[in-house]
């Protein structure tokens, strides 16, 4: 038997801040629907174009200690203080840009 993945969409952490995410409650809904074998985590916060309030409404769990999740989901890449090794990290990013 397959173990259970756990997945947290984190608050984002690039400055300036972000407003969008990478999946909204329904979404969230629909991937808990479809795959049982998945749990989500919502990490708060208070930018986010979705409360974290909508997320609780859909049935979302929100912590602020997502540690225990296998894979981050984001839109903009983590600054690296805030990375928890041994995870996987999904998001996007402008790597080619002229950034520093």
């Amino acid at each position: 038997m397959n173990k259970p993945v756990k997945i947290a969409l984190i608050k984002e952490g690039k400055t300036p801040p972000d407003f969008r995410v990478a999946l909204t409650p329904s979404q969230c809904q629909e991937i808990l629907e479809k795959f049982p074998q998945i749990s989500l985590v919502v990490e708060p916060s208070t930018i986010r174009r979705f409360t974290d309030e909508e997320y609780l409404a859909a049935g979302i769990i929100v912590s602020q200690d997502i540690s225990d999740a296998d894979i981050m989901i984001g839109v903009k890449e983590v600054p690296d203080h805030s990375l928890i090794p041994n995870k996987t990290y999904l998001f996007f990013s402008h790597t080619f840009k002229k950034q520093p």
